[in-house]
């Protein structure tokens, strides 16, 4: 099998005829109707009913054409960004999806704004975050862990050659929207919670890194009812539309985002979490990440 038999395949299915494809791709229609007999003989399945009237389908001919088209697609997509230099310049972050990296997201973009220039913020958990540094597949990562899961998160950079370096301490929170009369507290207890539901961020939730153990800590039933997003807009409106909570990570920073969520320390024990950056070792950092690290300096206390 060759990619220009599936070419072929595609262009025939789009033209409606053998003989219309032919004149698009610019050979003649025996050469063309050799090569999908040809396909048709390897994968041993018939993918055309021709007839007076042009081409027809087959069963087998519709899946093959629908993985054609995918290769297709791709081919010209790469083929386009090498032939123009498209994006020559590709700057990726991966992230748990803390508000604060946003903005120092954007100053990025604002300053690096020349041609040439395609700027990544990626949010997933922690696990994916690592495995996404180590592939090269990102620039950096900014991921929260806490205390309990330093031991597990440390082995796991080392063996992956992987460097890391704390930006900002914090701790988890009880995250309410002001419309509810609990936003009024100064102090949450577990029992204030009973009855609500527990809005979770996928990414906080998932993986090796999950923080079920934390809100056992914390004095919370991690398996109570639970409405999970994996959206930070589908969040935020949930916690505002209904009698429901959240567990945030809170930096110790000067940046105040979401001001209609109230974050609200529960009672003892309170969780420290710790937001650090991973890269590659031994890798010089680009100037817009030296950038991007440099506005999330400016945010901290």
């Amino acid at each position: 099998m060759e990619f220009n038999q599936l070419k072929y395949v595609v262009e025939i299915v789009e033209a409606g005829s053998i003989s219309k494809a032919a004149n698009n791709l610019f050979i003649s229609q025996p050469n063309l109707s050799m090569q999908i007999v040809q396909l048709e003989k390897e994968l041993g399945r018939v993918l055309f009913i021709r007839g007076n009237r042009g081409v027809t389908l087959t069963k087998d001919g519709l899946e093959v054409y629908h993985h054609a088209k995918q290769v297709v697609n791709t081919f010209e997509l790469t083929e386009h960004k090498l032939l123009n230099h498209i994006s020559e310049n590709k700057i990726k972050v991966a992230s748990c999806g803390c508000e604060v990296i946003e903005p120092a997201f954007i100053e990025v973009c604002k300053i690096f704004n020349q041609d040439n220039y395609e700027f990544e913020l990626e949010y997933c958990n922690t696990e994916q975050c690592i495995e996404k540094v180590a592939s090269q597949e990102v620039d950096l990562a900014v991921i929260p862990y806490t205390e309990m899961q330093y031991k597990k998160l440390d082995q796991v950079l080392v063996n992956k050659s992987l460097y890391m370096q704390r930006l900002f301490t914090g701790e988890l929170k009880v995250h309410v929207s002001d419309r509810w009369e609990l936003s009024k507290k100064k102090v949450i207890h577990p029992s204030d919670l009973r009855g609500l539901f527990h809005v979770k961020k996928h990414i906080l939730f998932d993986g090796m890194f999950s923080l079920d153990y934390e809100i056992r800590q914390m004095g919370l039933d991690p398996y109570t009812k639970t409405i999970i997003t994996h959206q930070s807009k589908t969040y935020e409106n949930v916690l505002s539309s209904m009698p429901s909570f959240g567990i945030t990570l809170e930096w110790h920073c000067n940046k105040e985002v979401n001001r209609h969520l109230k974050r609200i320390p529960l009672a003892l024990p309170r969780i420290p979490i710790i937001i650090a950056m991973i890269r590659r070792q031994n890798e010089m950092m680009k100037k817009e990440i030296n950038y991007f690290l440099e506005q999330l300096e400016q945010y901290k206390n």
